[in-house]
């Protein structure tokens, strides 16, 4: 259910693209959705890819230093939803389900681990989240399960 989270990593062109470099073509590069890998932008703020997604990832990690984190964006399946604030927007970032392990909701009920998440995504929650779905556990609640 739960995967290991694994720091993110950029990755040298393959053969093959060096390949395709070598006879004019161009290649494809490989940009976190955070655009760290892009060497012309590093170190400036950047709002592509996918900015909620990211700001997510980056927040939940900074705020509980989770052993596994899974941000599943969900907001394509509900886009035509009444409701909805993205107007059927298909690329909005409005739902999300958040599966996360971490020693620091050791000992809290989960009202109190919800909190703690929302307090650390308070931004994203004021807008442009509509929806969150959030299963939190401790290393101790997975192994044991």
């Amino acid at each position: 259910m739960f995967t290991r989270l694994a720091p993110a990593q950029v990755t040298a062109p393959t053969a093959t693209e060096r390949n395709r470099v070598s006879r004019g073509a161009s290649v494809v590069t490989r940009v976190r959705p955070d655009g760290g890998a892009c060497q012309e932008t590093a170190g400036a703020k950047m709002n592509v890819g996918r900015p909620v997604y990211t700001a997510i990832t980056q927040k939940l990690t900074r705020a509980l230093a989770p052993t596994v984190l899974n941000v599943i964006d969900e907001s394509a399946m509900h886009a035509g939803h009444v409701g909805n604030p993205s107007r059927g927007d298909p690329s909005a970032e409005t739902h999300f389900r958040v599966e996360i392990v971490s020693d620091a909701f050791e000992g809290k009920r989960q009202v109190m681990r919800h909190r703690m998440i929302y307090d650390a995504l308070s931004e994203e929650m004021d807008n442009p989240i509509h929806a969150l779905q959030l299963k939190t556990k401790t290393p101790s609640e997975v192994s044991s399960a």
